[in-house]
């Protein structure tokens, strides 16, 4: 009986702080859970719910328990006070972020801030914030005065089970997601929005760190030998995580690729067969990819002088447009040769480890801006997301053509779901490549389709779907490759045009895509090889393709 009289004497106390806490802890408890939620929710309701139970109850201990138990008055109040204002100030921050980038506040939108200038934020301000913001803003406040009055003042009626019910909810969420979602907690998903911030704060710094000392490194001393460049477009559309054994236009028995098919029936595009990535991760592809590194060079890739600098010096104006990450240790590469362009724009500022939600159609909208504008000669480089996992985040609606009975094979129902988006994704790239190759049809362009990598899709009996790069398959190495050519262009260098045509069963390694691109520019530097460029009468078709020190033709593509 002495202890049922003790745990009603604590349920009671517990209560009554609630009560007089209620006004605090429900300011305090949507300043931080509707960040999380906003993520939380999309994903998965019911995780959403559990861990607002583990956020209410963490809130009211620290209502309840630690405040109350510091020994001033003022010492409490100046608590509440602290605590109620730094999250007011931090949601309001959150909610802007969202509102305006469509993401919480992360990595790569703090390392954009840092990097702002006195002119550009004064610009910002006036694009993005106003009366309208600042009187909501307001509003919001003195709504917040008028909630926090009605329930200091009113008496409110709280039945006995008020509290037990609280904290059985709370210990419900809080083991809940220890025991069944602990990794949501590694992977910082459950964190309320100082932490967040913090911690993306703390990545950010870091991240520019090492973005600046790889920019140091870079070599950007360019220099040509010959330049007889005359294409006033040169496109390179960079896709991702692509496989040519997923296309129709390589065979696959699922019409992914209806808008490729039919440029390659009307011989508008030169379709090569034989065409590998030297890795299979973005990070280490581009390394070779826009410089004169590859598997037989003797130093590091950034000594190497680049493509974006090499075309500069011929003339080009330089763009990166991307759809990829804007900032981040994954996406540090991307952006040190972004940077060197003339022009450079992301969909999104976002940091390796945020969401990748932003379809690739965005990029079609800022091309078709800056088409408007071209200089005398352009060169351009649009990076997708194509292909990248989670599959089914990279195409609309609209676009998801085919489902899990279109697949065939024995694969399991969760497979043939995997492959049907994967399919889908290729559907949508189709249009999106189709789309840019469209926006040159008129101009006097020349277009070159890869994608950094290919992917594995539960290929040959595999239960693995995606990319690693310590261990890749053939099917994460064999990628597309496409050349369009517009109707000016073909008219203009019918030779070139020819050249591109018969090479298109050469075995080729895209580690030389910068001697290709260049021998196609009439542009020569110190570093050319003619020998590595797929088109050229002296291309070495005999060169060996080593994946990690293993032979491709030999070995690999058996595998």
């Amino acid at each position: 009986m002495q202890f049922i009289a003790s745990f009603n004497r604590l349920l009671d106390f517990f209560q009554k702080i609630l009560r007089e806490n209620l006004a605090f802890i429900l300011d305090i408890f949507f300043f931080n859970f509707q960040p999380i939620a906003y993520s939380l929710f999309q994903a998965n309701l019911y995780l959403g719910l559990i861990a607002g139970c583990a956020l209410w109850l963490s809130i009211s201990i620290i209502a309840c328990g630690i405040i109350n138990a510091l020994p001033f008055k003022w010492l409490r109040s100046a608590s509440r006070a602290f605590i109620l204002g730094t999250s007011f100030l931090l949601w309001i921050l959150e909610v802007f972020a969202l509102f305006t980038y469509k993401a919480p506040i992360g990595a790569g939108i703090i390392t954009a801030v840092l990097e702002t200038n006195q002119q550009e934020a004064r610009e910002f301000y006036h694009m993005y914030v106003g009366w309208p913001i600042i009187l909501g803003l307001l509003g919001i406040f003195l709504a917040l005065i008028v909630l926090n009055y009605i329930l200091r003042h009113c008496k409110i009626f709280f039945p006995r089970l008020f509290a037990p019910l609280i904290l059985l909810l709370g210990l419900f969420g809080a083991i809940s997601i220890e025991c069944f979602y602990h990794g949501y907690v590694l992977n910082h998903l459950f964190d309320p929005p100082f932490y967040h911030i913090y911690n993306s704060a703390r990545t950010a710094l870091s991240n520019m760190d090492s973005f600046n000392s790889l920019s140091k490194k870079l070599n950007t001393n360019a220099q040509i030998t010959e330049n007889k460049s005359s294409i006033p477009y040169i496109v390179l559309i960079l896709g991702e995580a692509m496989s040519r054994h997923h296309m129709a236009l390589y065979g696959y028995y699922l019409p992914d690729t209806p808008n490729l098919c039919r440029l390659k029936k009307e011989g508008k595009i030169a379709v090569f067969t034989d065409c590998i990535s030297p890795h299979s991760t973005t990070v280490a592809v581009l390394r070779e990819l826009f410089t004169f590194h590859d598997y037989e060079s003797s130093k590091p890739w950034y000594e190497y002088p680049n493509l974006i600098d090499v075309m500069k010096k011929a003339g080009y104006k330089t763009y990166w447009l991307s759809n990829q990450e804007s900032s981040g240790v994954w996406g540090n590469v991307a952006l040190v040769f972004a940077n060197r362009c003339d022009f450079r724009q992301f969909t999104r500022l976002r940091d390796s480890h945020e969401d990748f939600g932003t379809l690739d159609g965005a990029l079609l909208p800022i091309l078709e801006k800056e088409l408007k504008k071209p200089a005398a000669k352009n060169f351009y480089v649009i990076h997708l997301m194509g292909g990248h996992s989670l599959y089914y985040e990279r195409y609309p609606y609209s676009f998801a053509k085919f489902d899990a009975k279109d697949i065939k094979g024995s694969f399991t129902d969760s497979q043939k779901l995997v492959l049907a988006q994967y399919a889908n994704a290729i559907y949508y790239n189709d249009y999106i490549v189709s789309s840019i190759i469209k926006k040159f049809a008129q101009k006097d362009a020349l277009v070159i389709y890869l994608p950094d990598h290919g992917e594995t899709i539960y290929d040959n009996g595999s239960n693995f779907a995606g990319h690693v790069e310590e261990n890749p398959n053939r099917y994460m190495l064999e990628i597309p490759m496409i050349i369009y050519g517009s109707k000016s262009f073909r008219q203009k260098y019918p030779q070139k045009w020819q050249l591109i045509c018969q090479a298109v069963h050469r075995p080729y390694m895209t580690d030389d895509m910068i001697d290709t691109i260049l021998n196609l520019s009439d542009i020569k530097t110190p570093q050319y090889n003619a020998a590595k460029s797929i088109i050229n009468s002296k291309f070495n078709a005999a060169r060996p393709r080593l994946i990690h020190g293993i032979s491709y033709d030999n070995v690999m593509r058996y595998l």
